[in-house]
């Protein structure tokens, strides 16, 4: 098996066993992707706790979810996945979760507010967006997440009383989104027990939104796309698959960016 399988079948049994730690993948709920190459995508096998994953049950399926490797079928909502692939040639992971305070504000018939923390504005433009009602595993569900996602600034989108699904450049990056959100959820909903949660200045939300809109531009102007990217992109960049959006020195501008509008918001309010 060549390296770069071998470690993105390793990253996906790790997040798989940090979001089932943190409560957002119960039983065997949940399922993560990363795409392999052109046409080949790793996926969480159907009906496996993914806290206890091993690589070896990591099943492997083509772009129209044919399964070419693995013992276990894959997942039952892998259309999800392809959908987002489909939708989105600068994503290459796709991680859908539980996330227990964001399925709760979607039960409740509540959208997800803006304006009130600067995580939320800077890393998802102060939106993530509710997908209507669809049957797990169908292909409703997936169509259901197409006309949100298909928005590059969108990075995470809520499937209404069902769960979220989040993307990113690798398998690390579309689990912390995942956690950020459910954060921010949770400080939210705190907040509202306390009497009310008090929102940002429009000056606040201004600042972080050009903050975000750029974080956008850059991503777009450093990342090439896989569907885009010969085989050889692949290899070369097999590295980076584990680390963190802000490790390439491009990309340490993003941080840069996003830390200088979170002290002058936090200074501005």
């Amino acid at each position: 098996m060549a390296e770069l399988e071998c470690k993105l079948r390793e990253d996906l049994c790790e997040v798989g066993r940090r979001l089932y730690n943190a409560g957002f993948m119960p039983g065997s709920s949940g399922n993560l992707s990363a795409i392999l190459s052109e046409n080949e995508i790793l996926i969480t096998p159907s009906g496996v706790s993914k806290g206890f994953l091993q690589p070896e049950d990591i099943a492997k399926i083509d772009r129209q979810g044919n399964q070419l490797e693995g013992g276990i079928l894959p997942s039952s909502e892998k259309a999800v996945h392809l959908a987002a692939y489909e939708e989105r040639p600068d994503i290459r992971a796709v991680a859908h979760s539980h996330p227990p305070m964001l399925i709760a504000f979607s039960v409740a018939g509540l959208n997800f507010p803006g304006g009130i923390l600067p995580e939320i504005e800077i890393m998802f433009g102060g939106n993530v967006p509710i997908a209507p009602y669809a049957t797990p595993g169908s292909h409703a569900l997936a169509d259901s997440i197409r006309p949100h996602i298909r928005n590059r600034g969108t990075s995470a989108v809520i499937m209404d009383h069902h769960g979220l699904i989040a993307v990113g450049h690798d398998i690390y990056q579309a689990a912390i989104r995942s956690e950020n959100a459910e954060a921010a959820a949770k400080v939210i909903f705190y907040a509202r027990q306390l009497g009310g949660a008090k929102t940002l200045s429009s000056e606040n939300v201004k600042e972080l939104r050009q903050a975000y809109e750029e974080m956008i531009e850059k991503e777009s102007s450093t990342y090439l796309g896989c569907h885009r990217t010969p085989q050889t992109y692949w290899e070369s960049e097999s590295s980076r698959l584990s680390t963190a959006i802000f490790d390439s020195p491009n990309e340490a501008d993003l941080e840069k960016i996003v830390r200088e509008a979170v002290k002058k918001a936090i200074d501005m309010d």
